[in-house]
């Protein structure tokens, strides 16, 4: 069995605040730019990323940090988009079974994916410093693909890179829209997992399974066939 994971509000319990003044403010001391003015120009600059692709496709936000370096004369768009996690982070760490619940899943014989909407140039570093980071045998992340949950296509991307398919895979949210919905949408079954992050929908869809907490679903996936 391949079992297929979103990451934050899944495995990653994560609260950020891109409104914080204390973010802008400090961006402008790296960049020169008046925290105003640096916090219109970004979310500008994110609106034109967006009108340039289809519905649910998803922008890589390295190319905004970019933009912001090259008319501020900042930082590197690595570092800027460092700063910019840093400082808009309330908290951001792992759920206490995630580790144990993908070691033991991998111990048993399934192949363990991640499939998440979430900007590479944030998590790539998040998973190593969470210890995550190597408990996936791939890892598909929206801002690499250019598409994001609910649409097939993240999921479309995953099956060709891991080489797998939807029969004998089943994903795992947290959100009944982009997780339960996205998964449907692509053939997967789902299991729906209900943390503070979960969104709340009219008519949402209806998950294959659905488990009170993190113990629940390692109790529900460990008794999965491999």
């Amino acid at each position: 069995m391949n079992v297929l994971f979103d990451l934050y509000g899944t495995l990653m319990d994560i609260r950020t605040d891109e409104r914080a003044p204390a973010l802008w403010q400090g961006l402008a001391r790296l960049t020169g730019a008046g925290p105003a003015a640096l916090r219109r120009r970004y979310r500008l600059l994110c609106a034109r990323e967006q009108a340039r692709l289809p519905r649910l496709g998803e922008i890589d936000l390295l190319r905004v940090f970019e933009a912001l370096s090259r008319a501020y004369g900042g930082p590197p768009a690595p570092e800027l988009a460092h700063a910019f996690r840093a400082l808009s982070t309330l908290k951001c760490r792992p759920y206490p079974l995630a580790a144990e619940l993908l070691e033991g899943l991998r111990a048993r014989g399934h192949a363990v994916y991640l499939v998440s909407n979430a900007q590479a140039c944030f998590t790539r570093e998040e998973l190593q410093n969470s210890g995550l980071g190597d408990g996936f045998d791939g890892i598909v992340l929206s801002s690499e693909v250019g598409w994001k949950k609910p649409s097939p296509k993240i999921f479309e991307c995953a099956f060709q890179a891991f080489g797998i398919s939807a029969q004998n895979s089943v994903y795992v949210g947290n959100d009944l829209r982009d997780d339960v919905g996205g998964a449907h949408a692509a053939g997967l079954r789902c299991v729906y997992l209900p943390t503070e992050q979960s969104g709340s929908y009219q008519n949402p869809p209806v998950p294959d399974f659905s488990v009170k907490d993190h113990a629940a679903l390692r109790t529900l996936l460990f008794n999965f066939p491999a």
